[in-house]
């Protein structure tokens, strides 16, 4: 008795970990790879939205573009310690797409000097969701 009340629990705890295998759903705009571009510019202007928005977080504006750019999430950029600043010379690879009626850059990669940030793997999904739905998990 006590072995199947075991593996019971244990069967739960697993169910309750896993969240039943479903795919947590990204509330902003999809990375599309056949719209990246890369460009070079200065950081003209750096802004940090609420984290309950769609795209809350680190957003950036780069002369020649006039258009935003999202980096991620505040929190996920700042474990990297890399220190966005006005001015500074960047190369970003982002993805051009259509948000609330408005065009906007996802970025996937900045280079800033020696250091890159890579915010989104080859497919484009965001290196803080960890819910990627191609992680395969042995369940």
């Amino acid at each position: 008795m006590k072995g199947i009340t075991f593996a019971a629990g244990l069967l739960l705890a697993c169910s309750a970990f896993a969240g039943g295998n479903e795919t947590k759903k990204n509330s902003g705009p999809a990375y599309d790879r056949s719209t990246e571009t890369k460009f070079t510019g200065k950081i003209a202007e750096i802004r940090e939205t609420p984290k309950d928005q769609a795209l809350g977080g680190i957003h950036i504006t780069v002369t020649g573009k006039d258009m935003d750019i999202y980096v991620g999430p505040t929190d996920f950029v700042k474990i990297f310690g890399a220190d966005l600043k006005v001015g500074e010379e960047v190369e970003v690879l982002a993805s051009k797409v259509k948000f609330d009626g408005n065009e906007i850059l996802l970025a996937r990669e900045i280079r800033m000097g020696h250091v890159t940030l890579i915010l989104r793997d080859d497919t484009g999904w965001p290196n803080w969701d960890w819910n990627k739905p191609t992680i395969p998990t042995g369940l």
